[in-house]
C-alpha cells in the first residue's frame, strides 16, 4: 500500500535559455598540436633500430637480436620477425619513464597469423612485463590490444582491443594506442578509427615508470631480459609520446591507408570534437520528477511510475535541483530492497531490442551494489548500480559478468555532484553491443550474449524474479528517460548537456564544443 509523500512543486530554473547562450557563445576553438610535441622514442626500423625521435632526451636504440630480417615493407621500411626468437631489445631510459598522465604507442603491423593462432599467449608488437604500456596480440580473447599501467598498479579491466574479425594476414594496418589518465581511458584506434575504449579506474592516472620493452619480443626479468614471447609478422614505424593522442593524429598517421611515417613531417594537427546533436527519437519513458511519478514521454500514462514505498522515509519525496526537481531517495538504508524496507519505484515495460536508459544522478554516498535502475529477468542482468568506491556499473547479462561496463565517478566529481549516465544497446542476433557514457562521454562499450530483459524496470531498487533483490539506492534522481532505440555519441552528448532541449537547435558552428561540468564550473574536451 503506498502511503503519503509529500509532493513539493519548484518552479524550474530557466535553465535552457542559458545553456543555450552557453552552448552558442562560449565554445572555444580546439588548440592545434604539432604531431612531434611529446614524441620521446620513434624507431623508422629503416635497417636498423635506432631512435630518431627529433626531441628525445636520450638515443633509445634498440638492440636488435638473432637477426630478423629487415624489409621494404611500409614507408619503404620495416622487420619481419619469426614469432620464435627474433625480436629487438628497448633499454628502460629516462624518456621511456613517462611520467606523465598520458602515453600513445604507434605501429604499422602485417600479421603472419590472427591472434587465436600464435604459438603462445600473447604476441608482442611493443611490449614488457611490466605492461606499463604496450600493443600486442591476445590468444585467448582473439584480439590486439593496447595496456597502460598507473603507478598505483591500476589499468583497465578489459583491455581496449581490436576483435580478429577487422584483422587479417594480407595488408598492412595502423593501430594506435593511447591512455588518458586524467579522464581514466584506454582507447585503440585502427585504420584511423577508434574501435574500442576502457575504463581505467583510479584517479591517479600517472604512467607507471621502469619499463623495458622489445619490438616483436617481450624481455623478462632474468638477467640480459632474454625474450619470453613472440611476434609472428612484420613491424614498422614504431613511436612513443608521453602525452595521449586521439583521433586527429590516428587519421594522420593511418592517411586512408597511404600512411603518413612519424617522422616524415610535423604537422599542427586540431583534434577531432564530437559535435552534440539534438535526438530525433522521443523517449517513450521520461520522469521529470517535477512533484509526481507521471510519464511524460510517448507512452502515455500507461507507465506512469509505481512508487513502492515504506512509511516514513523519504516522506519528502522530492527536492530542488538544477531541472527543477528530482526524486529525493537519500533516507534509503544500504540493504537489499524488500516490501517494507525503503523506497523505489517500477514501471512495468519491456526494453526494446534496441534503446537507451539515462538518468541524472546525485549521489550521497558510495556503498557497494546500490541501484540505479534494475530489471525484474534477475537481480544480476539488466541493470546498473555504483560501488563502495564510486564506480557506477553496468550490464545486460548477468552470465557475461566479466564484460560489465563501468566507470570512477570521482574522476569526473564523485560525491554530491550530479552525473548524466546512459547505457545503450543495440541487439545484434544473439549478441547486443552495448556502451556506458558519464556526463555525456563515451566511457566503455562492449559485446554481451542477448538476455531477453523482464516485464518490469525499477529504479533506486527491485526485485529479480531470480538472483535476488538489488540493494536500494541513495541520492536524487532526475530525468529519468527511456527511448527505444540506441541515441548516437552525439545524442547522447547533447542530452548531459542541455537536459530540457526542447526548442533548441545547435548547427554546426566550426567551433570545438565543451562539455560543461555544471556543478563543478569546469570544461572538458571531448575527443572522438
Amino acid at each position: 500500500m503506498m502511503s503519503m509523500k509529500r509532493f513539493h512543486f519548484v518552479p524550474a530554473w530557466g535553465l535552457v535559455p542559458a545553456l543555450a547562450l552557453l552552448l552558442a557563445g562560449q565554445g572555444e576553438r580546439a588548440h592545434a598540436d604539432p604531431l612531434h610535441d611529446g614524441l620521446v622514442a620513434y624507431w623508422p626500423l629503416s635497417g636498423n633500430a635506432l631512435d630518431a625521435a627529433p626531441a628525445g632526451a636520450v638515443a633509445d636504440n634498440g638492440e636488435v637480436r638473432n637477426s630478423p630480417a629487415w624489409i621494404s615493407g611500409q614507408f619503404g621500411a620495416g622487420v619481419q620477425l619469426d614469432g620464435a626468437t627474433q625480436g629487438i631489445f628497448i633499454p628502460a631510459s629516462s624518456d621511456l619513464d613517462i611520467g606523465t598522465t598520458g602515453v600513445t604507442v604507434s605501429a604499422w603491423v602485417k600479421l603472419d597469423v590472427l591472434p587465436s593462432a600464435i604459438s603462445g599467449s600473447f604476441g608482442p608488437i611493443y611490449d614488457a612485463t611490466a605492461d606499463n604500456y604496450v600493443l600486442y596480440l591476445d590468444k585467448g580473447n582473439n584480439e590486439l590490444r593496447f595496456k597502460a599501467t598507473t603507478t598505483t598498479g591500476v589499468s583497465s579491466g578489459a583491455h581496449a582491443g581490436v576483435p580478429a574479425a577487422l584483422l587479417n594476414t594480407t595488408a598492412w594496418h595502423h593501430v594506435m594506442g593511447s591512455f588518458d589518465g586524467s579522464a581514466g581511458a584506454s582507447r585503440i584506434y585502427f585504420d584511423g578509427s577508434l574501435v574500442d575504449i576502457s575504463s581505467v579506474n583510479t584517479t591517479n592516472g600517472l604512467v607507471r615508470a621502469g619499463q623495458i620493452a622489445g619490438i616483436g619480443g617481450q624481455p623478462g626479468a632474468a638477467a640480459g631480459n632474454p625474450f619470453e614471447t613472440f611476434f609472428p609478422g612484420a613491424i614498422a614505424d614504431v613511436a612513443v609520446w608521453n602525452r595521449s593522442l586521439g583521433a586527429a593524429e590516428a587519421q594522420y598517421l593511418y592517411n586512408g591507408g597511404a600512411g603518413n611515417a612519424v617522422g616524415a613531417a610535423n604537422p599542427n594537427l586540431t583534434p577531432i570534437v564530437l559535435q552534440p546533436a539534438q535526438p530525433a527519437a522521443q523517449p517513450v519513458i521520461r520522469y521529470r520528477f517535477d512533484g509526481d511519478l507521471k510519464n511524460s514521454g510517448s507512452g502515455g500514462a500507461a507507465y506512469d511510475a509505481v512508487l513502492h514505498d515504506e512509511a516514513g522515509r523519504n516522506d519528502d519525496l522530492f527536492t530542488p535541483t538544477a531541472l527543477g526537481q528530482g526524486l529525493d531517495l537519500r533516507e534509503n538504508p544500504d540493504t537489499p530492497s524488500t516490501a517494507a524496507n525503503g523506497d523505489y519505484l517500477s514501471v512495468d515495460y519491456t526494453l526494446t531490442d534496441s534503446g537507451t536508459i539515462e538518468l541524472q544522478f546525485t549521489p550521497d554516498k558510495f556503498y557497494d551494489f546500490q541501484t540505479l535502475w534494475s530489471n525484474s529477468v534477475h537481480g544480476n542482468a539488466w541493470e546498473s548500480w555504483v560501488y563502495g568506491d564510486g564506480r557506477v556499473s553496468t550490464r545486460a547479462n548477468n552470465a557475461t559478468a566479466g564484460t560489465a561496463l563501468d566507470f570512477l565517478l570521482p574522476i569526473v566529481g564523485g560525491l554530491n555532484t550530479s552525473h548524466h549516465i546512459a547505457f545503450t544497446w543495440q541487439r545484434n542476433g544473439g549478441q547486443m553491443d552495448s556502451r556506458l557514457y558519464v556526463d555525456g562521454v563515451l566511457r566503455e562499450q562492449t559485446t554481451e550474449a542477448w538476455l531477453a530483459p523482464g516485464t518490469t524496470v525499477f529504479i533506486g531498487g527491485g526485485l529479480g524474479v531470480t538472483g535476488g533483490a538489488n540493494d536500494l539506492g541513495s541520492g536524487v534522481y532526475d530525468e529519468f528517460r527511456i527511448y527505444d532505440v540506441a541515441l548516437t555519441e552525439g545524442e547522447i552528448l547533447f542530452r548531459a548537456q542541455v537536459p530540457e532541449p526542447t526548442g533548441l537547435v545547435i548547427a554546426g558552428c566550426g567551433l570545438a564544443l565543451w562539455a560543461v561540468g555544471r556543478a563543478r564550473g569546469m570544461r572538458q574536451r571531448i575527443d572522438c
